[in-house]
């Protein structure tokens, strides 16, 4: 028994708190956004709706796709950097 505690509590390099940190607080925030969103929306103020809206898309990319966002954004600096 004190083993299987021992065994569950050793140090790791920490990549998969970091991944879990992430997800969480990266829906949070994406929650967060989504709801200031909606009371663009109900405010009518389209612009605020529309910019929370891509807001919250972008960070969903983050939490959900790190890998192709990655990706995705160093394409975008290559070809910045290439003009």
């Amino acid at each position: 028994m004190h083993h299987d505690v021992v065994t569950l509590a050793a140090l790791t390099d920490g990549s998969a708190l970091s991944s879990w940190v992430l997800l969480v607080a990266g829906n949070l925030l994406a929650a967060l956004i989504g709801v200031r969103a909606f009371k663009h929306f109900l405010k009518e103020d389209w612009g605020g709706m529309i910019t929370m809206t891509v807001a919250a898309v972008f960070v969903a990319g983050f939490v959900w796709f790190p890998g192709e966002m990655r990706g995705v954004l160093g394409d975008l600096w290559d070809k910045i950097r290439e003009a």
